[in-house]
């Protein structure tokens, strides 16, 4: 058996005192349920009355609803999940937003239709003043584009992220003479940013401009453009699904072009058609320094992982780590790997057949070890995260899925 990375998960006899920290401390170390049930305790024990004066308390009350509703949402508790967005949507305070954000993301994970999301959301938030700005921002999280430019649209004053979201919605949604006269139109919503804010804002949104006149007119792309150039439109290009753009900016221009193009398809959720492309490699670029290089040995090592090969995923990690001593993504990967293989023996012996209960025992003491460890490990985010809107840009693409 390989060597299992020591890692450090505190002994449970010593948390905080104050039941929200508690929760907090215990969901740090994998220990998710019972940081469920502090959260809970927490929320309950939490006044839902506060005096107008009271806004750090009613913050403070809103942030553990939420907490908790998104802990019910991980462990499948749906209906509470649902009921703790409810109270901090009903609270309209400053977490109103990311609840309506999350509980869209519960109702599309479970299947449910884009018009049944918006509808159920419609009757919930119609107390609040910014109901269809609340709406057309939530539905935009979760991909429904359609509905989110209906929402936008409706909307008598758009500030420069709602006219953004507005133009990218009508752009997925296939409407680009629309996109195109709503740039043309302009948004003076931008006050208070800096110059620099300013000129970037301004030179992507050419750019998106230069790409939808491309799709409408079927024209070129301009030729001159530096790799970086190339890279920059590339990247643009895939967040708004244009992936025949980003493969005229890339897929001719050199291998470490090809790579970045690889990449950039992978961390916008198209998975498949980055694994297609990688196997389509004749090999990994393993000696190569390049950054999209490095990358891309990073994607495929990451792929191997979701697909359950870890002894294959950790030699790539272990590659990776040796070439490149900083990459700490790589070193928690290569630990994950090891935690899961761990996991997988240890199950396997579990369920044979044992005399001994204290043998068990023991195996199902150690399991819960190897979990609240690579709890730890994957709570520093080493492995690539997709919004929900991302994970839509590859519908056949089921594993970890937010309600595995």
């Amino acid at each position: 058996m390989r060597h299992i990375p020591f890692i450090e998960t505190e002994p449970i006899t010593s948390p905080p005192s104050t039941i929200y920290e508690r929760g907090k401390w215990y969901e740090r170390r994998g220990y998710l349920e019972e940081a469920l049930v502090s959260f809970r305790e927490a929320a309950l024990s939490s006044p839902l009355n506060r005096d107008q004066g009271a806004q750090t308390e009613w913050k403070d009350s809103d942030l553990i609803w939420l907490e908790y509703g998104l802990l019910s949402m991980r462990l499948r508790s749906f209906q509470d999940a649902e009921n703790a967005f409810r109270t901090v949507l009903s609270k309209k305070g400053a977490y109103a937003q990311e609840a309506l954000n999350q509980w869209a993301a519960l109702l599309h994970a479970q299947g449910s239709a884009d018009s049944d999301i918006y509808a159920s959301l419609a009757r919930e938030a119609g107390g609040c003043t910014n109901s269809e700005a609340m709406l057309g921002k939530a539905l935009y999280y979760i991909g429904s584009y359609s509905i989110a430019a209906e929402c936008l649209s409706r909307l008598d004053r758009l500030t420069h992220e709602q006219w953004h979201m507005y133009i990218c919605s009508l752009i997925r949604s296939d409407r680009i003479p629309e996109a195109l006269q709503l740039m043309n139109q302009g948004n003076q919503a931008g006050h208070g940013e800096g110059l620099n804010e300013l000129t970037d804002r301004k030179s992507k949104h050419r750019i998106i401009q230069l790409l939808c006149e491309r799709k409408l007119k079927r024209t070129q792309l301009e030729a001159s453009l530096s790799l970086t150039e190339r890279i920059e439109w590339a990247d643009i290009a895939v967040s708004l699904g244009m992936i025949d753009a980003a493969e005229e900016l890339l897929a001719e221009y050199g291998d470490h072009a090809y790579y970045a193009l690889i990449c950039l398809l992978y961390q916008e959720g198209y998975k498949s058609l980055a694994a297609a492309k990688i196997h389509a490699l004749e090999e990994l670029p393993l000696q190569d320094p390049g950054l999209y290089s490095t990358d891309l040995i990073f994607v495929a090592a990451e792929r191997l992982y979701d697909q359950g090969s870890y002894e294959e995923s950790a030699k790539l990690f272990a590659q990776l780590r040796s070439h490149r001593p900083s990459y700490t993504a790589a070193r928690f990967g290569e630990a994950a790997c090891y935690l899961q293989s761990t996991l997988i023996s240890l199950s396997g012996r579990l369920e044979r057949v044992y005399a001994s209960a204290e043998a068990r025992t023991e195996i199902e003491a150690y399991l819960g070890k190897i979990n609240a460890a690579l709890h730890v490990v994957e709570s520093t985010g080493w492995h690539t995260s997709w919004s929900p809107a991302q994970q839509r840009n590859d519908p056949f693409e089921t594993e970890r899925s937010l309600v595995n």
